[in-house]
């Protein structure tokens, strides 16, 4: 009897491992998915009250020879209203206006997709559980819910519904410690095809600008009249402050922070006289508190307290 105990309580202790590994094991699946396969799909994204429609064309080439070399191409259009048309190719993103020169940026994905979708996952890993869910019908295909849970209580937490069959993701909703959902981003329309749709072909061989126009640069001197002096849990400062010009005025002082996968904009600019106002964006938080003749602007993917305390760092 009390072998088959200690059996029953080490089985009971392995159960969550093995539910978390074959949760990243279903993540990883996902990923390869919007990496490797040909398909032209629609999906809708929601923000608060704005829904907006767009066509994702993604597919790989391959050349031929004796070293075969792939590339990814992919199309973002919007359904709803004339905009920006965005494409890559490799590592270059392009945006296309009426009227306007394409625009070039280095990436290994869109921006306007999520970006849960495309991360490193060991990096992902360090910010997330990884927790399968029950199974649910999406779009006319069996959907298996995972859930990303944020480690760290201050980050939103990630639920996906991925396709039972290629494990493509069918719906990604980005939720609050109380699991209330700020943003949805979700495929209504799924078509997975042999070869790559002809309408990425001629991407191989359009004339694009090939590689970003580089700003001249400028000397500047970092200014140390302000210092932040906290960071949320798992961020890190990506860049000093810089002393830079905006539409509105001087910027005195900002810094970019990140996790990984996130980033969060501080900026400290002279004082407008306004009020601390604070708005929701679906999951990004923008808050503009005044503070001893300045203004401190905070943006990013966090919840308004946390935005304050962001602020309140300022010195």
């Amino acid at each position: 009897m009390p072998a088959f105990f200690w059996w029953v309580v080490l089985l009971l202790l392995a159960l969550p491992a093995a539910a978390n590994n074959d949760g990243w094991l279903q993540f990883e699946r996902s990923q390869q998915a919007v990496r490797q396969f040909n398909f032209d799909l629609t999906f809708v994204q929601v923000r608060a009250n704005q829904i907006n429609t767009y066509r994702w064309l993604h597919g790989v080439h391959q050349a031929e020879g004796a070293l075969p070399v792939k590339t990814e191409l992919e199309q973002l259009i919007p359904q709803d209203l004339a905009g920006t048309d965005t494409f890559r190719r490799g590592d270059r993103v392009y945006y296309s206006t009426p009227d306007s020169p394409v625009q070039v940026t280095m990436n290994h994905y869109i921006k306007e997709l999520p970006a849960i979708l495309f991360h490193n996952q060991l990096e992902i890993m360090k910010l997330y559980d990884a927790v399968p869910g029950s199974s649910t019908s999406l779009s006319g295909r069996t959907a298996q819910l995972l859930r990303l849970t944020a480690l760290a209580g201050s980050r939103f937490s990630y639920w996906l519904w991925l396709d039972a069959e290629t494990g493509f993701p069918l719906r990604v909703d980005t939720v609050d410690v109380d699991n209330q959902v700020l943003e949805r981003w979700m495929v209504v329309h799924l078509q997975v095809k042999p070869t790559l749709p002809p309408e990425l072909a001629q991407l191989m061989t359009a004339e694009l600008p090939g590689e970003p126009v580089m700003l001249p640069e400028a000397t500047v001197q970092t200014n140390n009249q302000f210092a932040l002096n906290w960071l949320p849990d798992g961020y890190q400062l990506l860049s000093q402050q810089l002393p830079v010009m905006t539409n509105n005025g001087k910027m005195l002082a900002s810094w970019l922070l990140t996790d990984g996968l996130h980033q969060i904009s501080v900026f400290v600019q002279p004082g407008a006289g306004v009020p601390t106002q604070a708005y929701r964006d679906g999951a990004t938080t923008i808050l503009v508190q005044p503070k001893q003749q300045v203004d401190i602007t905070v943006i990013g993917p966090l919840d308004v307290e946390l935005a304050r305390r962001l602020a309140d760092a300022v010195q």
